[in-house]
């Protein structure tokens, strides 16, 4: 899909208007067209996706090329890259699904027009990283209410059961972090990049905000890490105490295997065709047997129970 929008400059601004193009999920027919329309080459999917930092950032021309071949912006969507080519006269945004900063960006226009392309591109990356802490701070959250949920619940069948369905949903909240942590190294990396070389042509405002949104990327980054170390210390949990259900159940078997050891032994032993078995031709000789044989149950109950096992 190709969108081709003229930005308008801001009221007294000096900016000339320059060209915004949106592809999402391009042809190569749509990317031809929206290169001859900016007057440089944008690269294809595959360019965008290499993961080596020379593919990442680099300069064309007067064109600074700013590749995330790893961006995940909302937790239910896939994968995929971001590109952005940003000149003194256009902004091309390439990606392969929705993302609402840009639509928030597109809304705020008409009453807050930008100073040119450098404005529009600063202004999507600060709606992103505002999205990010965002997405951060529920997946915080959500990974306090597991913990409470998971060093409280009570035993039985059903907490087993909630203990293996948390299980699943922790490793998703991995999966989440892990893709979120590529999103955030790669911004941070893109951005302490432009911090470091910022073109003249964006503006004498541009370095610090761009050295405030690396700044937020830092803060965010190291967040990301803490909420990973949090994931794993959970995970551990939760199979620990998946680990100490299953040896509950392995316990009283144990136990119940203990126990039906020795009145097997005693009714095998009366139950030999012996003819000199004194105990055969007692008259409560019946009685004591069963007495015996429930003693041998009921004794090692009773030390099982004392060591805390029952």
């Amino acid at each position: 899909m190709l969108q081709c929008r003229t930005l308008a400059t801001a009221a007294g601004g000096k900016a000339t208007p320059s060209l915004w193009v949106d592809l999402c999920q391009p042809t190569p027919e749509e990317l031809e067209q929206a290169s001859r329309q900016v007057g440089f080459r944008i690269p294809d999917r595959a360019g965008i996706s290499e993961i080596e930092f020379s593919s990442r950032v680099r300069v064309e021309g007067e064109a600074l090329v700013l590749n995330l071949p790893r961006f995940q912006y909302e937790v239910e969507h896939v994968v995929g890259p971001l590109g952005f080519v940003v000149a003194p006269n256009a902004l091309v945004v390439q990606r392969e699904h929705r993302i609402d900063a840009l639509e928030g960006v597109e809304a705020a226009l008409d009453k807050h027009p930008c100073q040119g392309s450098a404005d529009l591109f600063l202004r999507m990356i600060e709606h992103i990283v505002d999205r990010l802490a965002d997405l951060l701070e529920s997946l915080e959250s959500t990974m306090s209410e597991f913990s409470r949920q998971a060093f409280s619940h009570p035993k039985g069948k059903r907490a087993s059961r909630r203990l293996e369905q948390m299980l699943h949903e922790v490793g998703m909240m991995g999966r989440r972090i892990g893709a979120l942590h590529n999103t955030l190294h790669g911004m941070l990396r893109m951005m302490s990049y432009l911090d470091e070389a910022t073109p003249d042509w964006f503006g004498a405002d541009a370095p610090k905000r761009i050295k405030l949104v690396v700044k937020d990327l830092t803060s965010l980054s190291e967040f990301e890490q803490q909420l990973g170390d949090r994931n794993e210390f959970l995970l551990d949990s939760v199979l620990g105490l998946i680990n100490m259900d299953q040896n509950e159940v392995m316990k009283v078997m144990a136990v119940a295997s203990v126990v039906g050891i020795p009145p097997t032994v005693l009714v095998g032993v009366w139950g030999m065709n012996f003819a000199a078995m004194p105990e055969l031709h007692w008259h409560y000789g019946y009685a004591i047997a069963l007495a015996a044989v429930a003693a041998s149950i009921v004794l090692p109950l009773l030390w099982f129970k004392r060591r805390g096992w029952l």
